[in-house]
């Protein structure tokens, strides 16, 4: 199964994901407790990325690590990029599922401005990116699968690429991502009446044991909100 959608830029958005139960691994929130909470609190950030990307008006591919090919992150988003600009796009833009704070026409900007720049970017606060598009014109294997990735210092050895080459970039507005439960506790404090941030609190307030019936009331909160915590769509043809 396969989004399609009527794209005159030929545009693609990868979301590059990992399933709940494999995030919960990678980023302990919860310090090894409670890892339901935790794997509730993945489900709600997929099922919100889910909900962008179906809004975004473009192709999307959602590729988790039963999709995702090779031995570690920087070869399988570099085969994720390369895979998708073989199948025709001419531009590709990618974001995970931990940014609560993008927003659908940051995405539809992000497709207009790869119309006259050949790359995009969206940091994060902590030195990453939360999105990265460019066009299959500057996209080259081995210099894509040498960036920092994952690391404090991806931001600004993808600037020093782009100084170097004299690349047209747009670089969006710094958003924060969920990487640790700091994260997660700072999001809910700064965004106090967003839905987003009202489930956040009541997942923090079970991970602390102060309400034991949060795994009962989340789902219910989310399926009221139109939200729902169904599995995001994975596309067999990618």
């Amino acid at each position: 199964m396969i989004n399609k959608k009527m794209d005159p830029n030929n545009t693609a958005l990868l979301v590059f994901s990992l399933s709940a139960k494999k995030e919960v691994v990678r980023k302990p929130i919860g310090d090894g407790h409670r890892p339901e909470e935790q794997e509730a609190l993945f489900n709600l950030l997929i099922a919100n990325t889910r909900n962008l990307a179906t809004q975004c008006g473009v192709d999307f591919y959602w590729v988790d690590e039963h999709e995702q090919i090779g031995n570690n992150f920087s070869s399988r988003f570099t085969n994720a990029f390369q895979k998708l600009f073989d199948a025709g796009y001419d531009n590709v833009i990618s974001i995970g599922n931990d940014s609560p704070d993008l927003t659908t026409q940051l995405l539809q900007d992000a497709v207009h401005k790869l119309e006259s720049n050949k790359m995009v970017l969206g940091p994060s606060k902590d030195g990453g990116v939360y999105l990265i598009g460019l066009s299959k014109e500057i996209f080259h294997h081995g210099t894509f699968l040498n960036f920092r990735w994952q690391t404090s210092f991806l931001l600004d050895s993808l600037k020093d690429h782009i100084d170097t080459h004299k690349i047209d970039v747009e670089i969006l507005r710094e958003l924060s991502d969920i990487d640790s439960r700091k994260d997660l506790e700072d999001y809910a404090k700064s965004n106090p009446t967003s839905l987003l941030s009202k489930l956040f609190k009541l997942l923090i307030a079970s991970l602390n044991r102060k309400w034991k019936r949060t795994l009962e009331a989340v789902p219910l909160a989310l399926h009221l909100s139109n939200i729902g915590l169904r599995a995001p769509p994975v596309f067999n043809s990618f």
